[in-house]
């Protein structure tokens, strides 16, 4: 495909639907340019993912990549020798990720759109592990979906907008004030769950082993879980802890915004 022509299509899948990966294409064709520095943003979350997979041996697993969005995580671990299956409810996403993936002739993976509640979900094959990033404060229901995920796998990776207000260490969700996102349906945020809220659930699953990577200051949260172990398990956590006063003045400033809200009339008391 010729630069002119592979601009147009990036360009004409932008117009349909903003691209959230940025991928580095041929003839230096890039689908999102720009500095990357949110966590939230692919090429900063694989910084802190590869360590993590170098360590937990990617070669030869089967691996699904739950909401893998346009593929970029997909791609990565088939790259590292994995054998991929990449899902995702959104089919403009999965249409981007296979333009990616034909473009890169990347064709040991398998990209589909599907729900996790769905029947489809149900018939898949068990994997070595699962990628579950980005994931779980877009959804509704995050608990059953975790289930359902504790059932397809013993070894999850999780990355999630994490709850980072109020005590960092007890089993808090906080449902986010915001309505539906009008432009990006499947990019509405729902539920804000805090870290050992996740790692409660899943302890109820039955995952006994956990690494943990978390800052408080940083919006996204890093939890390795398993139900066998894995050499993953072996290293130190890295959790950095908020402190009284900072969780003190968390909860005075929620008090204060609550109390304002009364006042103004924009809650009902």
């Amino acid at each position: 495909m010729l630069k002119k022509e592979l601009e147009c299509k990036v360009a004409e899948f932008e117009a349909q639907q903003p691209w959230n990966h940025n991928f580095l294409l041929p003839h230096d064709v890039e689908t999102r340019p720009g500095q990357q520095r949110s966590q939230g943003k692919n090429l900063v979350k694989w910084e802190r993912l590869k360590p993590i997979l170098d360590v937990i041996g990617i070669k030869g697993k089967r691996i699904l990549d739950m909401g893998c969005n346009e593929g970029f995580f997909s791609l990565q671990l088939s790259d590292m020798g994995g054998e991929v299956t990449g899902i995702d409810i959104d089919p403009h996403r999965i249409e981007k990720a296979r333009f990616v993936q034909s473009v890169l002739k990347k064709p040991k993976l398998n990209f589909h759109v599907m729900d996790i509640y769905s029947k489809e979900f149900d018939i898949l094959q068990t994997f070595d592990l699962c990628l579950c990033l980005g994931f779980l404060h877009r959804i509704p229901d995050p608990f059953s979906a975790i289930d359902r995920l504790t059932n397809k796998t013993n070894l999850i990776i999780f990355e999630w907008k994490a709850l980072k207000f109020g005590p960092h260490n007890e089993p808090f969700a906080y449902f986010s004030p915001g309505g539906f996102d009008q432009k990006d349906f499947y990019g509405t945020q729902y539920w804000l769950l805090s870290y050992a809220a996740v790692e409660s659930i899943l302890k109820r699953l039955g995952f006994v082993f956990f690494h943990r990577i978390d800052d408080p200051h940083q919006k996204r949260a890093l939890l390795v879980a398993g139900k066998i172990d894995n050499p993953v398990f072996h290293r130190p956590d890295v959790i950095l802890h908020r402190g009284r006063i900072h969780v003190f003045l968390s909860h005075t400033k929620r008090y204060l915004n609550t109390l304002e809200g009364i006042i103004t009339g924009r809650i009902n008391s």
